[in-house]
């Protein structure tokens, strides 16, 4: 059996990466019975090969080979492969589609439309509002993609479908090669990955690939300010920021949380004809933004109320972290450092009611340095980053953990990190979860 990929039939499909995304394509690949090679740098599990093995795929771990490229159709790659990996280049010179994820989700979810979301920050908040805001209309919109479950696992599911809501990263997009989207939205644009992609155009042209293979039958959602900027594919452009008037008690979000509804509200008028902002009940819009990590308050010490925005992995989302902050607040940043943006945090913490900074982790002497104006103090780790920050703050202040930096100094992951800060937030003797 195969898989069509485009123009070419599929039967023997590579698999570069054998995480979570990379474990979803191979569970694919096998229900449809398409032969299975999987290479990954680590080591797998014994676990690992004996599945893979009960479904006939061979195994090359430890490292990448030109070797498992042999006898292949077609290469899929994990997120975290970058297209200049040489395994990459050497498919592409035997001839070999290389393609993400997304690309087998899409051609397997089709006819039913897909709303794509992507942009430096925002991305999982805009995506939970518009798959709940298509289940207001009656309408079955699985949120999948970056999100938490890869898009693969529910793209064959089309009859029970009526469009499926994709958060899309760069990293996916860029890899992306017939990835098209009904209706496609562009939130913003931050420096961030740029270790990645290496410049910010690099980063740019990524996300524009969302646009791509958009026709004039699709819709691209974006800041007015991008008329000029992105002009990939033939799609109706619609500007969320001019968007129609605001669902009532909407006015209570955060800013760029109110932004991201603004994309939402453009995204499900483009999906759906009739759709109606009046009525939306803002109270179910509210419950979905209460996502693990992001903003989330873990309770109150000694008076001071304690935040845990862990998912500020860039500085572009603690600037905005900040502007969400009512009254003074001690901040806690830290972990690794990202290549650019923190000229701009500087200056939103001198626009801020920011009483002391704690900086901390592997970005710790650069945050320092370029904070040494202000009041600052470095500290070891999160623990020490949450007493010291304590100690700072007044009754009435917020500790705001938002790191403004990746977590992959010390954590696997932000949602790790924001995990072991609530929990030893949690474990203070004058802790109130009130």
């Amino acid at each position: 059996m195969s898989i069509d990929l485009g123009d070419r039939r599929v039967a023997h499909l590579l698999v570069v990466g054998y995480g979570i995304t990379g474990q979803a394509v191979c569970q694919y690949a096998v229900r449809q019975g398409v032969r299975v090679t999987v290479s990954d740098r680590r080591r797998l599990s014994a676990a690992d090969r004996d599945r893979l093995a009960a479904h006939g795929a061979s195994v090359e771990d430890g490292r990448h080979s030109e070797h498992s490229l042999d006898g292949v159709d077609a290469v899929v790659l994990s997120p975290s492969v970058p297209m200049t990996s040489p395994l990459v280049e050497e498919a592409w010179r035997r001839g070999l589609p290389v393609c993400s994820e997304l690309d087998l989700a899409a051609l397997a979810s089709a006819p039913v439309p897909i709303v794509a979301v992507t942009g430096t920050n925002g991305k999982s908040s805009t995506v939970a509002m518009i798959g709940e805001l298509l289940r207001l209309q009656g309408l079955r919109a699985p949120v999948v993609g970056n999100v938490g479950a890869p898009f693969i696992d529910a793209a064959g599911d089309t009859e029970r479908v009526d469009a499926f809501v994709v958060e899309a990263s760069s990293y996916q997009l860029e890899q992306s090669i017939v990835f098209h989207p009904h209706v496609g939205a562009m939130l913003n644009l931050e420096p961030d990955h740029l270790a990645r992609h290496g410049s910010m155009e690099a980063y740019r042209a990524a996300k524009g690939r969302l646009f791509r293979l958009q026709t004039a039958d699709d819709v691209a959602i974006l800041p007015s300010r991008w008329a000029d900027r992105f002009r990939e594919g033939s799609a109706r452009r619609v500007w969320f920021d001019r968007g129609g008037a605001m669902p009532a008690g909407a006015e209570r979000f955060a800013p760029h949380q109110q932004a991201n509804l603004r994309a939402a509200l453009c995204a499900c008028e483009a999906l759906c004809a009739g759709f109606d902002r009046d009525g939306i009940p803002i109270d179910r819009i509210a419950e979905v933004l209460r996502l693990p990590h992001r903003m989330a308050v873990v309770g109150r010490v000694g008076g001071v109320r304690v935040i845990d925005d862990s998912k500020a992995t860039n500085p572009a989302s603690t600037v905005a972290a900040l502007a969400a902050v009512d009254g003074a607040s001690v901040l806690l940043l830290g972990g690794q450092a990202k290549e650019a943006g923190y000229d701009a945090l500087c200056d939103a913490i001198d626009a801020s009611a920011v009483r002391r900074v704690i900086v901390f982790g592997a970005a710790a002497d650069r945050l320092l340095e370029l904070l040494e104006r202000r009041p600052v103090e470095r500290v070891a780790g999160v623990e020490e980053a949450i007493r010291a920050g304590l100690a700072a703050a007044r009754p009435g202040d917020t500790l705001l953990f938002s790191p403004a930096c990746a977590s992959f100094d010390a954590y696997r992951n932000f949602e790790e990190r924001g995990e072991a800060f609530a929990r030893a937030v949690r474990a203070l003797p004058a802790f109130s979860a009130d």
